[in-house]
């Protein structure tokens, strides 16, 4: 009985962990919420990272520079660079929620830096258990050492 009672606590620290994994996206990652050097710097940056419901965006300009965000309503809002709804500040970080599975399109709200390339197109997966390879910063999970002291814990006090 002991034995038992050992594994499924072991299998429930291991699956409370994975399930609180989210990841810190910074916009445009070491350049940063800034103006792109080219056109398609920050849709690159989008295709080469994976979202999870959960996952945060960060829009952290660089030093002395400001810049606001919003999300475009649908796609040909975002191609015209249209500014509808809420703006956001880039000290607000953006969690992504489980409402809004599948694309998610966000623009610069400053001056034409739309227009020239501060915008990008996300595509919002449901969470998942393999954690991505694209972290910037993981919240909510124990590092290594941590979660083998639980196991070896959960072993003694179950098996002894």
């Amino acid at each position: 009985m002991s034995a038992t009672m050992g594994s499924l606590t072991c299998l429930f620290l291991v699956g409370t962990i994975f399930d609180v994994v989210a990841i810190d996206h910074e916009v445009g990652g070491d350049f940063c919420w800034n103006l792109p050097p080219t056109l398609t710097f920050f849709s690159e940056w989008a295709r080469n990272n994976t979202f999870f419901v959960g996952d945060r965006l960060k829009f952290m300009p660089g030093a002395n520079e400001t810049h606001t965000y919003a999300e475009a309503k649908s796609e040909k809002d975002f191609d015209e660079c249209v500014e509808e709804g809420i703006v956001f500040d880039s000290s607000i970080i953006l969690t992504l929620q489980n409402n809004h599975l599948g694309p998610r399109f966000f623009i610069c709200t400053d001056g034409n830096h739309c227009n020239m390339g501060m915008k990008f197109t996300i595509h919002v997966l449901p969470k998942s258990v393999t954690m991505p390879n694209t972290a910037v910063k993981i919240h909510g999970l124990l590092p290594m050492p941590i979660l083998f002291f639980i196991t070896i814990m959960a072993n003694l006090i179950f098996f002894l």
